[in-house]
């Protein structure tokens, strides 16, 4: 059964991105020939209007297809009876053309938004990143205060406690710089030496900083979730920092089969956990669908800033020799990660 919830899961992020690029370029004008779930041969499909609706067999991935999307119709089309450039996408201002592209990604994050606020509903107190007291025997008090709001540490900007988590984790013991809100006032405090200590005698190694709980309903869930939406996307791209940087492994990738397996195991444990992870995924598609690889939605987005620096249009073929590239490239990554999948899996 759980399998089940992963296909769905993947069902509805695919969805809700492609839905995001739909509306976008039918709210532009731009013609729609398919829009499409999975691949494969059709197993649902309905033609309404200009649009071929279809749910294909295998359930990753998506298309919208449009009007003269990957290159502009040759002398021959144009020449054709009854040929028009009404509703062509490489003939739609750049405005409309940028709204279409980053709408996917947006979907996903709204989305993001939107399960978490869901996940609230039953909660009444969610943990603040204000300090709320100290560890017996704690070294730095004075330097840090009750009250005070941490709003970033070692570059970490702080929209939750789940970041002051991160942040600390990764810190591990080296003097940290941190930002923090007291009395209304920002003050940066430089190599603050905060480190872990077995305060109680247990073995257990904590930074000694305890954190409080606060009331949210109605407005307060809608912040927070936006605010965790945030951290999710900050966690993203630091994962991609540290990767490049070396700070992470490859083999610490995570492909589709991993993803299926951790929603499964979490929908064992929790229905509420695995929609709050769902939701991490979707923030998670929103940032990695707009890094600029061709191929990616973030891919055409650097081809149309390139269109606005050099101030004309670059030929479409280019951009698809590109986005071939490109999708190699992302094939080889969706292996990769898949064959580490497997490995955790087995062993």
């Amino acid at each position: 059964m759980t399998i089940i919830y992963a296909i769905l899961v993947f069902g509805l992020i695919i969805f809700v991105h492609e839905l995001g690029h739909f509306i976008a370029a039918k709210a532009a004008g731009i013609t729609v020939y398919e829009f499409t779930i999975g691949f494969g041969p059709a197993i649902l499909k309905k033609q309404i209007g200009e649009t071929l609706y279809a749910v294909r067999l295998l359930p990753v991935g998506g298309a919208v297809m449009m009007k003269d999307e990957n290159e502009e119709p040759d002398a021959d089309e144009r020449a054709a009876e009854g040929y028009s450039d009404e509703g062509s996408f490489q003939k739609a201002s750049w405005p409309r053309r940028f709204s279409v592209i980053i709408a996917g990604s947006l979907m996903n994050f709204l989305t993001g938004i939107l399960i978490i606020l869901l996940v609230l509903v039953p909660a009444s107190h969610v943990v603040t990143p204000v300090i709320a007291g100290f560890a017996d025997g704690f070294p730095l008090e004075g330097t840090l205060e009750v009250g005070d709001r941490l709003v970033r540490i070692n570059g970490f900007h702080i929209f939750t406690y789940n970041d002051v988590s991160m942040a600390l984790q990764l810190s591990g013991d080296a003097p940290m710089d941190i930002t923090l809100e007291r009395n209304g006032e920002k003050i940066r405090l430089e190599d603050v030496p905060l480190e872990r200590r077995d305060y109680d005698g247990s073995g257990q190694l904590r930074f000694g900083l305890n954190f409080g709980y606060e009331e949210v309903s109605g407005i307060g869930k809608l912040k927070y979730a936006v605010n965790n939406a945030f951290t999710f996307f900050q966690s993203a791209y630091k994962s991609i920092g540290m990767l490049l940087g070396g700070q992470a492994k490859t083999s610490d990738l995570m492909g589709t089969v991993g993803i299926a397996s951790e929603i499964s195991n979490r929908a064992e444990e929790s229905m509420r956990d695995m929609w709050y992870f769902v939701a991490y995924i979707s923030v998670n598609l929103s940032f990695v669908n707009m890094l600029p690889i061709p191929g990616l939605d973030g891919g055409k987005l650097l081809f149309m800033l390139a269109e606005l620096v050099m101030r004309r249009k670059l030929d479409p073929k280019w951009e698809n020799y590109c986005s071939y590239a490109g999708l190699a490239l992302v094939m080889a990554l969706f292996v990769f990660a898949t064959y580490n999948d497997i490995m955790r899996l087995i062993h």
